[in-house]
């Protein structure tokens, strides 16, 4: 299989690359998925590593529910490192035979899968997939996964999207931010003047500047300087409160 061969024709993730190359050498694997997780538990975003990936909307598209390690039964056995070979049991055995016929035809002899949690919600998976060329997992390979788990997750805690979703949700919930205030902060601290916002956004430079002084009210402070200021300091606290 071709190494790095990837589906998405967005530039790469650098953070998403280091954890990715990792977990291939340390694993001594051929191939990877990695994805976000929304709030439905579905896969977003997904990015593939070490191969084409043809199968993969046959998977999206009814395998993963026959998937034992499939996100709803990874978070419903509390698992955050497993394999198939270990852990097929999370599925019924007819699901399981079902399965191993989507695998072979994508050449996948086994997975190892690592959930990532920021407090009570996964936010992200890494699918780790041997082919049949690769050598199997073995007892300390599967112990290094388990010491690798808590080091990746605590690197992707700092991941921007994770920050502008707890920075969203912190905005939102503390302050009663709109969804349009929330986007129009964003553009300010993005450095936007009101003009770029209003091309952003699409909406007068009346209702930007409306926008920007009731931000400026729910925040407590007076201009764009201590805006950003304040965003820079939340941030902050919530990635490590």
């Amino acid at each position: 299989m071709p190494q790095d061969q990837r589906l998405n024709p967005k530039p790469p993730d650098a953070r998403i690359d280091e954890v990715r190359r990792f977990a291939h050498e340390a694993l001594r694997a051929s191939c990877s998925i990695f994805y976000w997780i929304d709030n439905r538990q579905e896969m977003q975003d997904v990015e593939h590593y070490g191969y084409t990936g043809a199968n993969f909307p046959q998977y999206q598209g009814g395998m993963k529910a026959f998937d034992p390690l499939n996100i709803a039964r990874l978070v419903n056995s509390g698992k955050r490192v497993a394999t198939l070979r270990q852990d097929h049991v999370l599925a019924s055995p007819a699901e399981f035979a079902h399965y191993r016929t989507y695998l072979e035809a994508s050449r996948i002899s086994d997975v190892l899968d690592f959930m990532f949690w920021n407090g009570d919600r996964p936010f992200a998976g890494l699918g780790v997939l041997k082919s049949p060329e690769d050598p199997p997992f073995c007892a300390d390979s599967l112990g290094f996964a388990e010491a690798m788990q808590p080091y990746i997750e605590f690197n992707l805690a700092a991941h921007p999207r994770l920050r502008s979703q707890r920075l969203t949700a912190h905005l939102s919930g503390s302050f009663k931010f709109t969804r349009r205030e929330i986007e129009v902060t964003g553009l300010l601290r993005a450095g936007c003047t009101n003009h770029d916002v209003s091309d952003e956004l699409g909406i007068s430079l009346g209702t930007v500047k409306t926008h920007v002084m009731r931000i400026f009210d729910k925040l407590g402070v007076e201009n764009r300087a201590s805006l950003v200021a304040r965003v820079i300091q939340m941030e902050g606290e919530i990635v490590f409160s």
